[in-house]
């Protein structure tokens, strides 16, 4: 979080003031960089947000993008139109933070009203557009990564933990993953939010963030004492295949009517074992 106000405190040009609200907005979302930035690769899946995908909502009413007071709506859903997990115009909602910098609805309705005073722009105009010079230019991810790379040089290596030469622009993915998951956030809402098909956001948990095991040995001695309760009988495996049912018992297959040469082929096992 300190990385993201510190790029925010960085607005000496039209470039940083887009960087900074670019920065702050992805990370409501944990996006990828080809999400809202212009990358390097020659080809990607993922489609660029444009304007047309950003909605604003007030008391369940649609708010239109040159609504004046954009920046106080209630929530703000952004439709991703095609992404790296195959899911097609899937569209995810954040509510206003109440921060006056850390906040969904503040980043992306700045990002909106600013983008709509260039000349020439429409619904069509990716994110990640910015003016300047009498140029109309595209936040790249370069400059992402060197603005976050400057914010945690100011910030120091002893206070952040890392060296800025870690940062890249996928941080702000793996820095939303971990925030959420610090704050206790259920796992199925990290990964629907941060439209993860499967587990793999676990990859960017860092147990070495102080934060991760916090309160943990207070929980750990917090029963003193266990008591076992004892079996009546031995428990048997659902996996050993001498229980009823085992794809690899012979009885099973014989009775389910295998294929002969199925039941050929487990009765050799059975005999050599």
């Amino acid at each position: 979080m300190s990385i993201l106000r510190k790029v925010r405190e960085l607005q000496n040009t039209a470039r940083n003031i887009a960087i900074g609200e670019l920065v702050v907005g992805a990370f409501f979302y944990a996006m990828r960089s080809c999400e809202y930035l212009s990358v390097s690769a020659a080809e990607r899946k993922t489609k660029r947000l444009r304007l047309k995908n950003l909605r604003f909502f007030r008391n369940g009413r649609i708010l239109q993008h040159n609504d004046p007071t954009l920046c106080s709506a209630d929530f703000i859903t952004i439709q991703f139109e095609d992404q790296k997990n195959g899911e097609k115009m899937d569209e995810i909602t954040q509510q206003k933070s109440g921060d006056l910098i850390l906040c969904p609805v503040r980043a992306w309705a700045s990002i909106v009203q600013r983008i709509w005073n260039i000349p020439g722009s429409t619904e069509n105009t990716h994110v990640n557009t910015f003016y300047a010079h009498g140029k109309i230019l595209l936040v790249s991810g370069n400059d992402v990564k060197n603005a976050l790379r400057a914010a945690a040089t100011v910030i120091g290596k002893d206070k952040l933990g890392f060296a800025p030469s870690e940062i890249g622009t996928h941080s702000l993915r793996s820095g939303a993953a971990m925030a959420m998951y610090l704050d206790e956030v259920p796992v199925y809402s990290i990964m629907l939010l941060g439209r993860w098909s499967s587990d793999a956001f676990l990859r960017y948990i860092r147990k070495q963030v102080e934060q991760f095991s916090h309160n943990i040995s207070h929980r750990m001695i917090r029963h003193q004492h266990f008591t076992h309760v004892p079996q009546t009988e031995q428990r048997v495996s659902r996996h050993d295949p001498r229980q009823r049912n085992h794809s690899a018992n012979l009885q099973t297959r014989t009775n389910m009517g295998g294929a002969p040469n199925v039941v050929a082929r487990l009765t050799r096992l059975t005999m050599w074992h």
